[in-house]
């Protein structure tokens, strides 16, 4: 288990901007939207025009955003991941819903060449009539048969790498590879936070935490908190007060077990009207979350006036 950097441990302010230099989002860490989310492992995709937006607030160059895909890697949730980690990612995390095993079977038989969304749509529809096609989607998906490339353009079938090719069937490498990505892209975090993001087994979770990299370290003696050193480095190099338009989706937000590091519980609720799963979409001050924005408008949830003129300025950009 990693050592402690020390005795100290972070306020929640101090939390917050760490977790922004973490996440890409106060220092630049990648050049490349396919090294974003190599980096991350996956991002949150339910919204195409926010996948684009966390990646441009996090890479230079998006000359690479073809390498990206998106599909049901895990949690039942679409996320945006490059074609070289989703394969493995999804066998390791993905869990079908009760009931599913015999839809999967039935699916994987309809998929036995590259069909376009069209041309499942019309299997899928005299095969499995009463199945939503939503739901044959997400099963391809989850089976490892069909990703998202773009704008809902459907590929299928896909020869993705999975756990043997990429850790020779290692299950506990491949969690231990997907948490040290975890903790360098979303520290400090915690093993619940990691368990809560991949919902994956603690048979798979305690020995993938024995052997962390000596980059990654608790963050105090009495802290349960991971981070990158190198982060912690860059923080400490970068304290100036930052302002930022989210996408409705973003990892800063939704990569936590607990949000109310970011904002109060207030401001939650109007950020996820009932945690219901829809998020709007964030400013976050300084690293904390004080208004909502859409083409329209601006919601002010508390701005401060020194970051006013800022924040019109960006909204005015994104529209």
């Amino acid at each position: 288990m990693p050592q402690p950097t020390s005795s100290v441990t972070f306020s929640r302010r101090e939390k917050a901007r760490l977790r922004l230099a973490s996440q890409g989002l106060t220092v630049p860490r990648w050049e490349s939207a396919e090294e974003v989310v190599r980096a991350f492992g996956v991002i949150q995709g339910q919204d195409l025009h926010s996948v684009h937006r966390s990646l441009a607030l996090r890479a230079k160059d998006h000359s690479d955003a073809g390498n990206i895909v998106r599909g049901y890697p895990m949690r039942n949730t679409l996320f945006a991941a490059s074609v070289k980690d989703i394969g493995w990612i999804t066998e390791l995390c993905a869990k079908g819903r009760k009931g599913d095993a015999e839809l999967r079977a039935k699916v994987a038989e309809l998929i036995d060449r590259p069909l376009s969304r069209a041309e499942l749509k019309e299997r899928a529809t005299t095969a499995l009539p009463e199945v939503p096609f939503w739901h044959v989607v997400r099963v391809a998906m989850e089976s490892g048969h069909a990703v998202y490339c773009g704008a809902e353009q459907l590929i299928t079938p896909v020869e993705l790498p999975g756990i043997d090719e990429a850790f020779n069937g290692d299950k506990v490498a491949a969690t231990a590879d997907l948490m040290v990505r975890y903790f360098r892209t979303h520290g400090p975090a915690t093993l619940p936070d990691f368990a809560w993001w991949t919902k994956l087994p603690q048979r798979l979770i305690k020995p993938a935490a024995e052997n962390l990299p000596p980059d990654i370290v608790r963050c105090g003696e009495e802290s349960q908190d991971f981070v990158s050193l190198e982060v912690i480095d860059m923080a400490e190099a970068r304290r100036k007060r930052s302002v930022f338009l989210l996408g409705a989706f973003d990892e800063y937000i939704l990569g936590y077990r607990d949000r109310l590091f970011a904002m109060t519980s207030e401001v939650h609720e109007i950020l996820a009207p009932g945690n219901r799963g829809v998020f709007r979409r964030a400013i976050v001050v300084d690293s904390q979350v004080c208004g909502t924005w859409n083409k329209q408008a601006i919601e002010d949830l508390g701005i401060p006036g020194y970051a006013e003129r800022k924040v019109q300025k960006l909204w005015r950009n994104a529209r």
